[in-house]
């Protein structure tokens, strides 16, 4: 079934050929960092790390790891770029942005190759989920620095698509274009799928019966990888929804692909991955930790052993799609960054999603970490389906907080408010909110 990769003998290949592969490009990377990047020599002459110490996969242990902080602290000391920068700037194509709810995003620069590198790898994954040629594409993601337009606009035109821009355009405008044209293929946010789809219903208009999207990918949250907000996706649209995990500074490192087994497969050759426990060791098969990724093709900005805060798990099985690249069970289950602690019981948010979307006429919804009657609290707001009754929402709310209770293992609040009195959001969620000053870890 070779019509399923679009780079059969890389999504293919033996371990030994992948393991070859990553060492040759991993000595090149650190060798390529070491030398021309002040951020990185420096880094490594600290932590007593000569390139050629790294000869195998099992030698990248020995090379310190790299934090956003890090990034950030770099780039604010030295404005605008840091000093990460490994090729002269005369060779840089683009700038991207990755997405800050706090302070100053950190930029990240690529060379022509790079910028290859990751957007030929996405289109790697929208092959994958079935995307071809004759396929008309949508990316609806916002225009602007952040990567997710361009990546997906890129890579879509790297499989020879039709490509349809509307990153400048309204919410109203895309439905008008959805309707208007044969649109086969749509990306966004999970969050804006269903905003969209929500949108469309209000004026009366069924996506999933009047349009001709057959796939959907979606990016920039774990939305598509939780199985009841997927299916609410497919519903709303009549199509098959793909997660696609990715990150501004590493690349779009993962994908699911057609058998739909609820495993995501990582781009062993484009990022090296590790899984690592709380003691930064190895897990292994079946094991969840951190995901750790160092790139194996950026030139421009090298990143070794980068946190990316993301939980995984490691898969135990094999896809029945034929891939051998290591994969995920469930792309990324949490962000350590993400993680709450609410009376000694650890809370993810995308748990709470998990518990939440399963839940008919629950249209958007919120999380408040916050200090009631002097304990720490959880408040879910709901914002519920106009079709609801207020003898459906209060049984809704009652329903909610039992499954909540048993789901997360601690009492919570549920209040369903009117329809539409949450936002909504055209890019990355943010439907968490910690009001409390003090937070016990």
């Amino acid at each position: 079934m070779a019509s399923r990769y679009l780079e059969p003998r890389l999504e293919r290949a033996s371990r030994g050929e992948m393991t070859r592969l990553q060492v040759r490009r991993l000595r090149a990377e650190v060798r390529h960092a070491h030398a021309h990047s002040p951020f990185y020599r420096k880094k490594l002459k600290t932590a007593g790390v000569t390139p050629d110490a790294v000869r195998t996969l099992d030698d990248l242990g020995k090379v310190p790891f790299t934090t956003k902080d890090e990034l950030k602290e770099n780039q604010a000391a030295n404005p605008p770029w840091g000093d990460v920068l490994a090729v002269p700037f005369a060779d840089v194509l683009r700038v991207h942005m990755t997405s800050a709810t706090t302070g100053r995003p950190l930029a990240f620069l690529d060379t022509r190759e790079d910028w290859y590198g990751f957007y030929h790898s996405y289109a790697r994954a929208l092959y994958a989920y079935g995307v071809r040629k004759p396929d008309l594409v949508m990316a609806a993601f916002s225009y602007g620095p952040w990567i997710g337009y361009w990546s997906g606009f890129y890579a879509a035109q790297d499989l020879g698509c039709l490509v349809f821009p509307v990153g400048g355009l309204t919410t109203d405008q895309r439905i008008d274009a959805l309707l208007s044209y044969p649109i086969t293929v749509l990306g966004c946010t999970p969050s804006y799928a269903l905003f969209l789809a929500e949108a469309a219903a209000k004026k009366g208009i069924d996506l999933a019966k009047q349009t001709k999207i057959r796939i959907t990918w979606h990016t920039g949250e774990p939305g598509a990888s939780i199985p009841a907000t997927k299916a609410k996706i497919e519903a709303a649209f009549g199509a098959r929804a793909f997660d696609l995990p990715g990150l501004t500074e590493i690349a779009a490192w993962g994908f699911e692909c057609d058998a739909r087994a609820g495993l995501v497969h990582v781009h062993e050759d484009y990022c090296y991955p590790e899984v690592l426990d709380e003691a930064d060791r190895p897990v292994g098969p079946g094991g969840r930790g951190e995901l750790v990724l160092t790139s194996l093709y950026r030139k421009a900005m090298p990143l070794l052993r980068y946190r990316t805060r993301d939980v995984v798990q490691v898969a135990e099985r094999t896809c029945p799609c034929g891939r051998t690249l290591i994969a995920f069970e469930g792309g990324v289950l949490g962000r350590l960054d993400d993680m709450k602690k609410v009376r000694g019981v650890v809370v993810y948010p995308r748990r709470v999603e998990e518990l939440v979307r399963p839940h008919d006429g629950v249209d958007e919804f919120q999380i408040v970490f916050r200090r009631h009657e002097g304990l720490d609290d959880i408040l879910i707001r709901i914002d519920p389906s106009p079709s609801l009754s207020r003898a459906e929402r209060q049984g809704l709310t009652a329903r909610l907080a039992d499954d909540l209770r048993i789901g997360l293992g601690i009492r919570v609040t549920v209040e369903v408010g009117e329809p539409g009195s949450l936002p909504r959001w055209d890019h990355k969620a943010r439907r968490v909110k910690d009001e409390r000053t003090e937070v016990p870890f």
